[in-house]
């Protein structure tokens, strides 16, 4: 069989379905694309951990019998990107996709057989009069200033996922690197758990998205008249897959703003910071933050920087020591210039930092 289809609509379609940061060696579906074909209608299946996405696209076949085939997602993408002229023809032979553009052929070899794999599909039974638009600016706020502190280690797994509560909450940290952050950028309406994939779902998709809630899962819609695009996300949950409980209440206390804090200059100590590991000879090396008389003191081997504390601080000195990349990392999500700061205290010691502003807060624990 050999289906025509308009090449921008396509190109629109594999941009939007194949998310480069979602496809991965450890979920081998992701690497893959579901290419089918009527007489007159394109299909693209994509799926990714959490995720199973279905476009459409509107187009002619040359009469011969519907057609499946597997490739490479990340392939097909970036050649069919390349692709200048109007149309495409792609073409189902035995033993890949091969498609006609202008005068050019290229060949997609076939992957997988048929009768070796099935990539889901999303629910395509549900009613989105009552869906939501997607604010992609807030999750845009989360990719950008909370994703960077997610867990990368499956020794703790459930800190592999973002926590997000029913009120707002979205949680992101690392328990092994006592790390946390946290912002009310959520409007999901629902306590669960999120995959990074999920995230970058949500980056990817244009203006327009509609999302509904479906049972424990959510649809994510898009129409125009050149596409029809379905994808399906399931978030995790605590008392499921033996995922272990987050302990998000633990967090959130902590990142509570009570109690005396001091303001500084979030830009110059990034500055400093950066001038740190720019000496750093080692990832795991550290810095010393020390407070007295108003004066905050960046210290290690190779650094001794001062900053003043904006107006009065009401509180008492201090030093703690961190690990200069990671609170380097902490400071740098931080747009504003200015940010408040105060010690984490236990049984009199200082045993941690409190970072925040207006949107967001982060909690990181000293070196031992």
């Amino acid at each position: 069989m050999k289906f025509t289809v308009n090449t921008k609509p396509l190109i629109d379609a594999l941009n939007l379905g194949v998310i480069n940061n979602n496809i991965s060696p450890f979920h081998k579906k992701s690497t893959i694309i579901q290419v089918s074909a009527s007489k007159k209608e394109l299909t693209l299946n994509i799926e990714a951990e959490s995720i199973k996405t279905e476009i459409k696209l509107q187009g002619s076949s040359d009469g011969g019998e519907d057609s499946r085939i597997f490739v490479s997602s990340s392939l097909m993408k970036e050649l069919v990107n390349t692709f200048e002229f109007a149309t495409t023809d792609l073409e189902f032979a035995e033993g890949g996709l091969v498609l006609h553009s202008g005068k050019g052929k290229f060949n997609l070899p076939k992957l997988v057989d048929d009768s070796d794999v099935q990539l889901d599909k999303p629910n395509s039974g549900v009613d989105f009069s009552s869906g939501i638009d997607i604010n992609k600016d807030e999750w845009k706020f989360i990719q950008d200033n909370q994703m960077y502190a997610i867990a990368m280690s499956f020794i703790h797994p459930v800190y592999t996922y973002m926590w997000i509560s029913k009120d707002g909450d979205v949680l992101v940290g690392d328990y092994d690197n006592s790390l946390f952050t946290h912002s009310k950028k959520s409007k999901l309406g629902n306590t669960c758990l999120l995959s990074s994939t999920i995230v970058n779902l949500f980056e990817s998709l244009p203006e327009g998205s509609k999302l509904i809630q479906n049972d424990k899962n959510y649809l994510i819609s898009y129409e125009s008249d050149s596409m029809s695009y379905l994808s399906e996300f399931i978030p995790k949950y605590e008392d499921e897959d033996d995922m272990g409980s987050y302990n998000s209440q633990i967090f959130l206390d902590m990142m509570s703003h009570k109690g005396q804090s001091l303001k500084v200059s979030a830009t110059t100590m990034v500055k400093y910071l950066n001038q740190a590991r720019l000496l750093s000879s080692n990832s795991d090396d550290t810095i010393d933050i020390h407070l007295e008389n108003d004066i905050l003191q960046l210290k290690d081997n190779n650094v001794n920087c001062k900053l003043g504390v904006e107006g009065e601080s009401l509180i008492d000195d201090f030093h703690i020591e961190f690990k200069t990349e990671l609170l380097r990392k902490v400071i740098s999500n931080y747009e504003d210039e200015y940010i408040n700061m105060m010690p984490v205290i236990q049984e009199e010691d200082v045993v941690g930092m409190l970072f925040w502003n207006d949107s967001l807060t982060t909690v990181i624990a000293g070196v031992d």
